[in-house]
């Protein structure tokens, strides 16, 4: 199998989540952010991740493709049942979150922007949705504060939901992604349940989270 992401794409986490919890092994191709000819050929659009079995079936969708890798290879380990009042809390805190990742995704030295018009495209694209880059990062502190205050509620969340070290939920893979997201964003306060559950859950599906290269 062949999976088609972009680094910091938290969709494409998910993807790669599944197949790092399972242990399966495939091809991980990062495609330059301006590509836009390979993907449409797949899919007939421009959207990763995609997944390219075996039998050479293109599989597009981010939770499509846990599906499938969870149903089709080995034992199932989404088993958990889902956490609706943390999807809830995805909705509310990704603005604030997107808001710190997005301006830092476009400096941070990813595969899928090896090439200038790569950065320059993404840029252009991601600014005309959530505004000029440099006036997100001068506003940092005011998100930093926002989610900040948000991690205390979702700590509370991990804290009363069940835990296994063998079994997950489509919460966590919906979760992970966004958090690992928000890793790159210094001076995030990292509640312990939620810094518990980002550090195990990283290790276990081989997706490294962002600390090391926040700003």
């Amino acid at each position: 199998m062949k999976l088609y992401v972009y680094d910091h794409c938290p969709f494409c986490v998910r993807a790669r989540m599944i197949l790092g919890l399972k242990n399966i092994e495939a091809e991980i191709i990062y495609l330059a952010n301006d590509d836009e000819e390979t993907p449409t050929k797949m899919i007939g659009k421009k959207m990763l991740p995609i997944l390219q079995t075996d039998n050479n079936i293109f599989i597009g969708e981010s939770l499509d493709i846990v599906t499938y890798v969870d149903e089709q290879f080995a034992t199932p380990c989404l088993t958990l049942p889902e956490n609706k009042s943390m999807e809830v809390w995805v909705n509310a805190a990704s603005g604030t979150i997107f808001k710190l990742a997005i301006p830092r995704w476009a400096f941070t030295g990813y595969p899928e922007f090896a090439h200038d018009s790569a950065r320059q495209y993404f840029t252009a694209k991601k600014e005309a949705v959530f505004g000029n880059f440099t006036d997100l990062m001068k506003d940092s502190h005011i998100f930093i504060d926002d989610i900040n205050e948000k991690l205390l509620e979702l700590d509370t969340l991990l804290a009363d939901s069940p835990q296994a070290t063998e079994a997950w939920s489509m919460t966590d893979i919906i979760l992970f992604p966004v958090i690992r997201a928000l890793s790159i964003a210094e001076g995030v306060i990292w509640p312990v349940h939620v810094d518990q559950w980002r550090q195990r859950l990283a290790q276990q599906c081989g997706v490294d989270l962002e600390d090391d290269v926040a700003f």
